[in-house]
């Protein structure tokens, strides 16, 4: 039995907690929370645009304008927490902050956008969603079909060339 979208969903959020909980052991070195930090960027970033090009559009049919306008609301917000941290690196004394109060940000709209079973589709729109997508925060861009689809294509190139550069070569899949 496949799974639906919104169980592929909440794997990734699982995922990111548990980069987070291993970013936040006493055990880790700067280097390896640097490493983790990265990931979970990448992660999150790659985890926005699926939301945005396959779970948003369909929570504006299936629940209304209002519901998606909300949501793609706190997602904006997050995109740019998101940047920051892009941005900054551990060595910044105020990065763990940023990276906690963006965890408890994601934590909070999770909650704020909790899904309705009616959302309920084949994991296969999600999987194509996870076909390789911008491996880093991009607030400027669009948000919505269709200019969000040309925007992530158009940045993905570089995006892939930021983190061969990033993580040495090999990027985490």
């Amino acid at each position: 039995m496949s799974k639906d979208i919104i169980q592929l969903i909440i794997e990734d959020h699982s995922r990111g907690r548990a980069m987070y909980a291993q970013h936040k052991m006493p055990e880790t070195t700067g280097e390896q929370k640097q490493y983790l930090a990265w990931h979970m960027i990448r992660e999150s970033s790659v985890h926005n645009a699926k939301e945005e090009e396959v779970l948003y559009p369909t929570m504006r049919i299936k629940l209304g304008s209002g519901v998606a306008e909300h949501c793609l609301a706190e997602h904006q917000e997050l995109k740019q927490r998101l940047a920051a941290l892009t941005s900054s690196s551990v060595s910044d004394p105020n990065f763990d902050g940023m990276l906690r109060e963006y965890m408890q940000r994601v934590s909070a709209a999770s909650i704020s956008c909790s899904w309705d079973v009616s959302l309920k589709m084949p994991s296969y729109m999600l999987q194509q969603a996870r076909l390789p997508r911008l491996c880093r925060p991009h607030p400027w861009a669009p948000n919505k079909p269709p200019l969000n689809i040309i925007a992530n294509t158009t940045a993905m190139p570089l995006d892939f060339m930021r983190d061969l550069v990033r993580f040495e070569g090999a990027p985490p899949l």
